[in-house]
């Protein structure tokens, strides 16, 4: 984007609210609006010092006690010098979900579909066995082990500009095995949504988005929520950008068709105000049946439910806050929406430079709560820029970890900061240059993967295949089982460890309990396995204990190696535990 919208955005003041709207219960209770004034300017004040920093560019609506405490719009709409206003429309992303899963909830009170119908039932060309062994549940809460379309290495590129049909996009991985047995473990897959936004097709003639406004949209009065089919934003919607060190530039097309039921619509946030109280039985019109909103805010695996996330945390001084939520990202835009159901608030983000807006919602929810607030810190990427620009990156590091030491709360040191100064000179052809930086970062976070699986490409790149290998092993170490990481070594010539290969699962502590016990190594030496909050642990006499990762029901990995534990269970307890390493196996019989 050019720099001269930059400029524009930032001298331009957010829209102004008449004050009438806090002054709606002026007769029952008179100094309620003056708190309600004094508390919405502060959150006026918080929102703008992430909007100054371009940290947020969208519109915010705040709910507290059932009323609207705070609604404004930031920055800009487009590249035409349109603002964005309250009623801008946002593409949602997986906002969409919930949506979605209303919608099949509808069709389950219609009869026209059941949860527990295998997908074949609907879609009878779905490959046996998988189409027999997945519901409609097991999609509804991402345990069906479908891959998702958007994890495959061809994702990307050139494919984002070509339609689709739900058909064919869900035919990308439907002769892929399963990633685990359906309904035993939790995998995030927009796979899985596109496919029930295909059931929802054949089973009522109407594309998707015909059948959402018709049985969900309309009756609720969303007008301003629909499927986004533009192809480049109509009036009132806001085009996406994405944020670097220049500036904005328009965000990279996808084709509206590929989203489908897993995020293609758009909303607002006074309309996603409407359809949380909707769904939430605060308005009418929505299900018939109460326990149709019950089941879809029922935590199954990873606390998801049928498209909303469901958990409980501390917030201020009180303890389990039931939270209903969801986040959404599509190029250009994020997008959030986090509900307090039994407290009535709620808080609604829509963003269209693809903001993180992880700070800033908690900063919300703690104000709600009378909390303490983190404001935002200058970027520190935005201040080392000059730096390696005019002295290269050694002295810009020094710099940096001399101001980390003395001047810790001045800048944002988070680590995605220093990838984004490495991403800016990866981008102008200075591969060397982003290279040194993101070593700098690995030094710091020697766990990360993301950068680790960066630097083996800037590696590669260079032609050094040594240390992009070796970046890839070290990740792979750290998060074993992870795809790309794999599938990234193979592309180098390298095979994986068999047990890295294997993702860590998790396994409840009933599971784990029958490989409690002493296992014998020699006749001086035993190892020694227990069971603690965090899991399984092992120890050898006289050494120091090491935690033990889930591969399998009973297989285990030694938590930064290639080192497999195997327990050989004898009715309900083991009998013997083998470790696994390259290639060579022995087994410690278990004591008495």
């Amino acid at each position: 984007m050019p720099s001269s919208l930059q400029r524009r955005r930032r001298s331009r003041r957010a829209n102004t609210l008449p004050i009438h709207i806090f002054l709606g219960v002026i007769f029952a209770a008179p100094l309620a609006p003056l708190a309600a004034q004094g508390r919405a300017t502060r959150v006026e004040t918080y929102v703008r010092s992430f909007a100054d920093l371009q940290r947020f560019n969208g519109a915010v609506l705040v709910v507290d006690d059932g009323e609207v405490l705070f609604r404004r719009a930031f920055g800009f709409a487009n590249g035409d010098g349109e603002d964005n206003e309250t009623d801008t429309r946002f593409r949602i992303a997986s906002l969409t979900k919930q949506f979605t899963a209303a919608l099949v909830m509808k069709l389950v009170e219609e009869g026209a579909l059941r949860l527990d119908a295998p997908i074949r039932e609907y879609i009878p060309d779905y490959p046996s066995p998988q189409g027999d062994q997945v519901t409609i549940h097991h999609l509804l809460t991402h345990t069906s082990g479908i891959p998702s379309y958007t994890n495959l290495p061809s994702f990307g590129g050139e494919m984002l500009a070509v339609p689709m049909t739900p058909a064919e996009i869900v035919a990308l991985t439907w002769e892929d095995e399963l990633e685990f047995e359906p309904g035993t473990d939790f995998a995030y897959d927009n796979t899985g949504y596109v496919l029930l936004g295909w059931i929802v097709e054949e089973v009522t003639g109407s594309p998707y988005g015909e059948a959402l406004a018709e049985r969900v949209l309309t009756p609720l009065g969303l007008e301003d929520t629909g499927y986004d089919h533009a192809t480049s934003p109509p009036p009132g919607h806001a085009a996406g950008f994405t944020r670097n060190l220049d500036g904005y530039e328009p965000a990279t097309f996808i084709d509206p068709t590929l989203p489908h039921a897993a995020g293609m619509l758009y909303s607002t946030v006074d309309d996603l105000h409407h359809w949380s109280r909707a769904l939430f039985g605060v308005e009418a019109g929505l299900f018939v049946d109460p326990s149709s909103a019950e089941r879809m805010m029922t935590p199954e695996l990873d606390g998801y439910g049928y498209g909303l996330g469901v958990g409980y945390r501390t917030i201020g001084r009180e303890d389990s806050v039931r939270v209903v939520q969801h986040s959404g990202g599509i190029f250009g835009f994020a997008t959030m929406l986090r509900v307090f159901p039994d407290h009535d608030r709620m808080i609604v983000l829509l963003d269209n430079t693809s903001s993180g807006l992880g700070p800033l919602l908690d900063g919300l929810t703690n104000m709600l709560w009378g909390a303490e607030a983190v404001f935002p810190k200058p970027s520190i990427a935005e201040r080392l820029l000059p730096i390696v620009t005019s002295a290269g990156p050694e002295p810009a590091i020094e710099r940096y970890r001399n101001w980390k030491r003395t001047r810790p709360d001045q800048y944002d040191y988070s680590p995605g900061e220093l990838m984004r100064l490495a991403r800016h000179f990866n981008d102008r052809g200075e591969t060397e240059t982003a290279a040194a930086i993101l070593e700098a970062q690995v030094e710091e976070f020697p766990q990360m993967p993301v950068t680790r699986f960066a630097l083996s490409e800037l590696y590669a790149e260079l032609g050094d295949t040594t240390r992009a290998v070796g970046h890839l092993q070290a990740a792979l170490l750290a998060n074993p089982g992870v795809p790309n990481l794999v599938e990234a070594l193979l592309s180098l010539g390298v095979e994986p460890a068999a047990a890295l290969r294997l993702p860590v699962r998790p396994l409840a502590p009933e599971a784990m309990a029958p490989f409690v016990g002493a296992y014998r190594v020699d006749p001086s030496t035993t190892l020694e396995i227990t069971l603690g909050d965090d899991g399984l642990t092992a120890m050898r006499t006289g050494e120091s204990s090491f935690p033990l990762l889930p591969q399998g029901e009973t297989t285990f990995l030694l938590e930064g190696s290639a080192i497999q534990f195997v327990f050989q269970l004898d009715g309900d307890v083991a009998a013997a535990v083998s470790i696994l390493e390259s290639g060579q196996r022995v087994t410690f019989p278990r004591l008495p």
